[in-house]
């Protein structure tokens, strides 16, 4: 680990500026934490390792665990919920459901362009939900986009801190 504090920045903000730094620079990065908000960094060059279960979540284990890519994780939280972010998800609409809705429809804006279409309660529920799920959506996007400079001076080159394998 690397302790730093950052002034009005969550540690999640840091966390994601820090890993798609290194993803773009092509440089492998795990992030180990138990928080799942963090799967939305997972691409071809973020990995998380799961403090909690000990599961690995690459992309493909991300898609295995929640249906959904990576890349539709900020939206799949929207709707279903995240208690921490104090994001209260669409009522009665749970995983499964967030998963199909935007396995089917591509994305939240999307979803949200066709709510007229979703029936029956869930449906319902969705349009009542239509004025703050913009800000949810804020709520549980980590940033990626930090400014950091003046508290990450003295840490080593990102090449210099990377794991090596072990040799048995």
């Amino acid at each position: 680990g690397r302790p730093r504090c950052v002034p009005d920045v969550e540690a999640d903000d840091v966390i994601g500026t820090l890993a798609r730094t290194a993803a773009g620079q092509a440089i492998e990065v795990i992030v180990s934490s138990g928080d799942k908000d963090l799967s939305q960094l997972v691409d071809e060059h973020v990995t998380i390792i799961d403090t909690m279960s000990g599961k690995r979540r690459d992309v493909a284990g991300v898609t295995a665990e929640f249906g959904v890519p990576p890349s539709l994780m900020v939206d799949y939280q929207t709707l279903v919920g995240d208690a921490v972010d104090n994001v209260p998800g669409v009522d009665k609409v749970g995983p499964k459901t967030a998963a199909k809705w935007l396995t089917q429809y591509g994305s939240l804006d999307a979803l949200i362009a066709h709510a007229a279409d979703i029936k029956g309660q869930a449906g319902e529920n969705l349009r009542r939900a239509l004025e703050w799920l913009p800000q949810g959506r804020r709520l549980v996007t980590i940033r990626t986009d930090c400014d950091l400079a003046g508290h990450v001076e003295g840490l080593p080159a990102l090449e210099a801190i990377a794991i090596q394998p072990l040799q048995t």
